[in-house]
């Protein structure tokens, strides 16, 4: 069973809250993602040190920004940016990574380490991945257990319907003929 850290995107992008709308746009397509982690300085800190306040996402931008005919070169990604940074811890499982999306009505959570360190991002397209993954993995197992079983026992032998140990169905029971109607 996957865990969160086994899923998660490493690549963090970061933006301070000061940047523009255009400014996040153009990171969001020189890394090839489709959201950023908004930082502001940490009070009372050296110059250096900053703290998560939320992510933006290439949605918040076209809803908020576009949508509402806002100015991309002037209004700051600080401003687009709503309501909390929401995180799940590196070794929750992803049950726990949906159940938090829904009650949180996110599509991306923040992913922590022990010690509350910023590891990565997880999304919800990630989440559909690992679990198609581990939908083909239950698949392959079944078609392993039946080559299994099919190299282990012999067959019964022929039926007596048609030697091929199979049912004959009559072909008009299949299907009711079509008739057009004039």
């Amino acid at each position: 069973m996957n865990t969160i850290g086994t899923v998660c995107q490493g690549q963090i992008v970061t933006i301070d809250e000061g940047s523009s709308a255009q400014e996040a746009a153009q990171l969001m397509r020189r890394h090839h993602v489709g959201a950023l982690v908004v930082t502001a300085p940490e009070e009372g800190t050296s110059a250096n040190a900053t703290r998560v306040i939320g992510v933006i996402t290439d949605r918040d931008l076209t809803i908020e920004a576009l949508a509402r005919g806002l100015d991309a070169q002037t209004i700051t990604v600080g401003a687009l940016t709503t309501g909390k940074a929401v995180a799940i811890n590196h070794q929750s499982s992803l049950s726990d990574a949906i159940s938090l999306m829904r009650s949180e009505g996110v599509r991306r959570l923040l992913v922590t380490g022990s010690q509350r360190e910023l590891m990565g991002l997880i999304s919800m397209d990630d989440i559909v991945g690992a679990l198609a993954e581990e939908l083909n993995e239950v698949a392959d197992s079944m078609r392993r257990g039946i080559a299994r079983e099919s190299l282990l026992r012999r067959p019964l032998g022929p039926s007596a319907n048609d030697g091929m140990g199979g049912v004959q169905v009559p072909i008009e029971s299949l299907a009711v003929p079509w008739k057009r109607n004039n």
